[in-house]
């Protein structure tokens, strides 16, 4: 019997790998494609924060997770000396109304308060060539709370320091029970304890809800790489505007995105949905003229009925935990996890 087997090789599963081999604890993992194959890969890696008023629970654990994150970072990178491409960049939210305005002017001062000193909330004139004054006709925030990261990078780093030899390729979990993990295969394996970190397809593992509702779904994210014809994109701030972002990557790359789609065809294809959220961003970012598209991605994110990460023993087979639901904050939050 393995002390601990863990199911998917994205950043739930790596995360937690990583965490229980510092207790001590021997971790195999098994995933069944390649490391980063679901939507832990996205090329955004956008780490913002909740607006910052009517605080609440929720909010105070995202802030800490984004607070902690860079020394964990820091640490992450003098064990394996692989970076993960973060910084904090800051992000930009043009406003269109007086209305808009004075919300946040107000946000300031919760700022100052939630955040603790961490970073800082402000109205600022953005750069005509990185924000279009179309968009931004009353200014923008900027958040200095937000920042990027290269998620492929802290993946990579992630597996460096579990070790490639515990990390198992090619092997797509079929079924559970009491601490066994039964294989499409038909091996299996049995462990102290199993944590099912698979994404999306974690869900299936799990009964329904009260109500009749699945644990979770997936839903459909697309998004795209582009290299700049030319602007400094490593000192850039990311730009947000209605559900579309601009991230700056460093070396005259941005990604643009993302879709959200709760209906689709195909999970894995990108379409016209990516197309007028490119049209959006170009609208949004003036350096994105004569911008070369270098790559599509589509993947299906992981979304809880309940929109919070979940993280919970099976509640019907002994030694089975299910860790996912990371959706929109599990790159900020995957360190914080504990199971």
């Amino acid at each position: 019997m393995e002390d601990v087997i863990i199911i998917g090789a994205g950043i739930f599963g790596l995360s937690i790998a990583r965490k229980l081999q510092k207790t001590g604890r021997d971790v195999q993992v098994f995933e069944a494609s390649h490391v980063g194959a679901g939507a832990s890969a996205t090329p955004l890696g956008v780490l913002s924060p909740h607006a910052p008023d009517n605080w609440n629970e929720k909010k105070e654990a995202q802030f800490q997770a984004l607070r902690s994150l860079p020394a964990h970072l820091d640490a992450l990178e003098q064990e394996t000396g692989l970076s993960a491409g973060y910084r904090r960049c800051g992000r930009l939210l043009p406003l269109t109304t007086e209305n808009q305005r004075a919300i946040w002017t107000r946000r300031i001062k919760d700022a100052r308060e939630n955040w603790q000193g961490e970073a800082s909330l402000e109205i600022v004139e953005p750069p005509a060539d990185w924000l279009s004054p179309d968009m931004a006709r009353f200014g923008a925030v900027r958040c200095g709370l937000s920042a990027r990261i290269n998620a492929r990078a802290y993946l990579n780093a992630l597996a460096a320091s579990v070790g490639g030899e515990r990390i198992h390729t090619g092997k797509t979990l079929e079924r559970l029970e009491p601490q066994t993990a039964i294989f499409t295969d038909g091996s299996k394996v049995t462990a102290k304890d199993i944590i099912v970190a698979s994404g999306t397809d974690a869900f299936r593992h799990l009964p329904d809800g009260a109500n009749g509702e699945p644990a979770g779904r997936g839903e459909k994210g697309q998004a795209a790489l582009f290299r700049l014809a030319q602007s400094d994109s490593e000192n850039r701030p990311i730009v947000f505007f209605d559900g579309t972002y601009v991230v700056p990557r460093g070396d005259n790359i941005v990604a643009l995105g993302a879709t959200s789609e709760r209906h689709f065809e195909d999970a894995h294809t990108t379409d016209a949905l990516l197309d007028a959220k490119i049209d959006k961003a170009r609208a949004l970012c003036p350096a994105l003229e004569g911008a070369e598209e270098i790559e599509r991605w589509a993947a299906l994110r992981p979304r809880a009925a309940d929109r919070r990460l979940l993280v919970t023993p099976h509640p019907t087979l002994e030694g089975i935990t299910i860790a996912t639901g990371g959706f929109k904050t599990g790159l900020a939050m995957a360190h914080m996890l504990e199971v």
